[in-house]
Parts: C-alpha cells; sequence; structure tokens
C-alpha cells in the first residue's frame, strides 16, 4: 500500500461518515488512472473506489435522500478535500458526484 493508497483511504472513510451520504462508487478514471487501475488489478491490490486523477480528486456518491443532493455532495466534497489537505495531497480540484438520490 502506497502513501496515496492510505490518503485515498482515509478519504473513503471521510466520506463515508458524511451524513446523507449512503454509498461509495468506483469513479471512473481518466487514461493516466486506468493504467494505474490496470497495475492493480495484475497485483490484486484492492482497488480504492475513489480515483486520484494528477491532481484531480475523483468520488462518486449515493445519497440516502435525509438531505438535499447538492447539500450532500458539497459536505463531502469538504470532507475530502480536508482529509487531502491533512494529508499533505495537493489537489487542483475534487470532483464529486451523486449517482444515485434516496
Amino acid at each position: 500500500m502506497t502513501a496515496d493508497d492510505d490518503v485515498l483511504t482515509a478519504v473513503e472513510t471521510a466520506v463515508l461518515a458524511v451524513p446523507g451520504v449512503s454509498e461509495l462508487y468506483h469513479a471512473r478514471p481518466t487514461l493516466s488512472a486506468t493504467i494505474e487501475t490496470a497495475k492493480r488489478l495484475a497485483t490484486r491490490t484492492a482497488l480504492a473506489r475513489v480515483v486520484l486523477d494528477d491532481d484531480v480528486l475523483r468520488i462518486v456518491i449515493g445519497t440516502d435522500g435525509a438531505r438535499p443532493a447538492p447539500e450532500t455532495a458539497r459536505a463531502a466534497h469538504l470532507a475530502a478535500l480536508a482529509v487531502a489537505e491533512a494529508h499533505g495531497l495537493a489537489l487542483s480540484r475534487v470532483d464529486v458526484r451523486v449517482a444515485r438520490v434516496g
């Protein structure tokens, strides 16, 4: 497990702890992340559900419908950003998408 793996695991944990987030789905990686994913599959390393594409963190969530989806997505964004910053990960963007509401 690399330092990035530790950060991604911490981000997953933080996002799942956000009120209103009911599920975390595998984010679709771009080409550079796809190559990394293929390497992980070849070595049977666990795949993170959040994806780090260079300096962009990609997250896909499902919500429970108790809170408005945009509010939940914003809270997930802030939680992910706080964890990344706490681990010294410099990001240009955190991309949170809502795949399912309620």
